[in-house]
């Protein structure tokens, strides 16, 4: 009968040659190893192989997981690629994005949106830097809902105010004469993108970098 550990050194796998050529046993190798236990072994004193079957039985499915999930990351990473390209058609256009903040050029206005949230008396106040009121403006009755804001860059004595980040804040007071905060909304350039972990990134003009979810509108 053929020596079991002569069978193994032919077939590569005795302990010498292991421990040089891979220091781990792979799915195939328990196979070669329970090969020639069966063509070794006394059939009179048969060896128990379960062992070895259930090995191979657990290398099959970790092989399995490891194929899913590499399957899984090449999905993600084909999303990721699609959504940075359909956002970088994004880049150059204007969006709205819920804030306060307001980026006055050097020349031309800024802009916006305001939600009331009920009927009433709207005035919009726009502050600066020092959070001084430059301009108050007074919508005078609005219903119910969402409208388009828009400023011309000018205070309230007509002269152009410099380029900077400006405030604007919307009150709606009713009839009894109590008031509540309106919800405002800016506009601003998509200058960039960029994908992460969290989902892609937008890169608004004077407003900073953005989730895509935070967009309202795109113009």
């Amino acid at each position: 009968m053929t020596s079991s550990v002569g069978s193994y050194e032919s077939l590569g796998l005795g302990t010498a040659v292991q421990s040089n050529k891979k220091s781990e046993i792979g799915q195939a190798d328990f196979l070669k190893l329970m090969t020639t236990q069966l063509q070794a072994q006394d059939p009179f004193k048969p060896m128990d192989s379960s062992q070895f079957l259930g090995q191979i039985a657990q290398f099959s499915q970790v092989s399995g997981l490891q194929t899913l999930n590499s399957a899984f990351s090449n999905l993600a990473s084909s999303l990721t690629a699609n959504q940075t390209l359909q956002g970088a058609s994004l880049v150059g256009r204007e969006v709205l994005v819920a804030g306060n903040r307001l980026s006055l050029g050097s020349s031309g206005g800024a802009g916006g949106a305001i939600e009331v949230p009920q009927s009433g008396w709207l005035s919009v106040s726009i502050t600066d830097a020092s959070g001084q009121v430059v301009r108050h403006i007074d919508y005078g009755s609005q219903p119910a809902g969402r409208g388009d804001f828009a400023w011309d860059g000018l205070d309230d004595d007509g002269n152009r105010l410099p380029a900077g980040s400006y405030k604007f804040q919307a009150q709606v007071s009713s009839d009894g004469g109590g008031s509540v905060a309106a919800s405002t909304f800016v506009l601003g350039q998509v200058i960039g993108v960029q994908p992460s972990g969290s989902g892609l990134q937008i890169e608004v003009s004077g407003l900073g970098t953005l989730p895509l979810s935070q967009i309202e509108r795109i113009q």
